[in-house]
């Protein structure tokens, strides 16, 4: 296997499928990654809602811009000024047409030669820093966040952040709740909560985690039985394919909604609230 280069790798993924499938989870499809992203900004809502964030007029910057999911939610919310930052040519040239009164950037938030002028009111890293498998580069990516970053400032990352940590594994590096926080510390962050998104939804890589015994026996074989029916719909074309993903995504949305009003434990993705110390 081809070693991983992040430009090149997500310019050919987002050239070949420029969709919430194609930044999503792959072998998902198209329609059950909507929902995916369904649950994550009810999660990102509730965030939001619960420590009085409000977008409205502020500064924002959005790491991993991709095809604008976010950057659309930003502008539905009343953001004043908002940045884009991909690594890719294909996200930067189309955002600027779609989103003219905002401003994307092409560049590698990892790198230590970033340099994007002022501070923002809100950081957003969503799906993106478990892409940086490099710990050197990881850590620079912090210390980029923090120089971007004024006193007041709302940096929210969505990540798996593991109880036990697993080996990488090409595009991606899941890190641990605890090596997170190790950073973050370092460059004079801290965490002031996580909250999980899904809980059927999505792969139980962060199972451990689970207090409840019962659920780390089930959640496995049931997202096996899941992904199974799930890929009918990429196998299967047309509507009758489509039909099939839309059904297992809302169903399981509904379910996990439900399941995540009753827990504040989760299998798999979280999202993330970091302030300045």
């Amino acid at each position: 296997m081809d070693k991983y280069r992040p430009e090149k790798y997500w310019e050919n993924r987002l050239n070949k499928d420029f969709s919430l499938g194609g930044v999503g989870s792959c072998g998902l499809g198209k329609e059950y990654n909507k929902w995916l992203y369904k649950a994550r900004i009810r999660t990102l809502s509730e965030l939001l809602k619960k420590y009085q964030i409000n977008p409205y007029k502020k500064r924002i910057l959005d790491i991993g811009a991709g095809t604008g999911f976010y950057i659309n939610h930003w502008k539905k919310l009343g953001a004043d000024f908002v940045v884009g930052l991909d690594i890719t040519e294909k996200s930067v040239s189309t955002l600027e047409k779609k989103f003219p009164q905002y401003k994307f950037l092409k560049a590698d938030v990892s790198s230590d030669e970033l340099n994007i002028e002022g501070k923002f009111d809100i950081i957003t890293a969503f799906d993106v820093l478990f892409h940086i498998v490099e710990e050197k580069k990881f850590e620079q990516t912090i210390r980029n966040i923090k120089k971007m970053a004024h006193e007041n400032t709302k940096i929210l990352i969505s990540d798996i952040f593991l109880k036990e940590y697993c080996s990488p594994h090409f595009h991606e590096n899941d890190r641990t709740l605890n090596r997170y926080k190790e950073v973050l510390e370092k460059e004079g962050f801290k965490c002031v909560t996580f909250i999980p998104i899904f809980y059927l939804m999505n792969n139980p890589l962060d199972i451990c985690a689970l207090k409840n015994g019962f659920a780390k026996i089930v959640l496995p074989r049931l997202w096996t039985i899941n992904k199974t029916i799930i890929s009918l719909s990429i196998n299967r074309t047309g509507l009758f394919g489509n039909i099939i993903g839309y059904l297992c995504g809302i169903i399981l949305f509904i379910l996990d909604g439900f399941i995540l009003m009753q827990t504040k434990d989760g299998p798999s993705t979280k999202l993330m609230l970091v302030e300045v110390r």
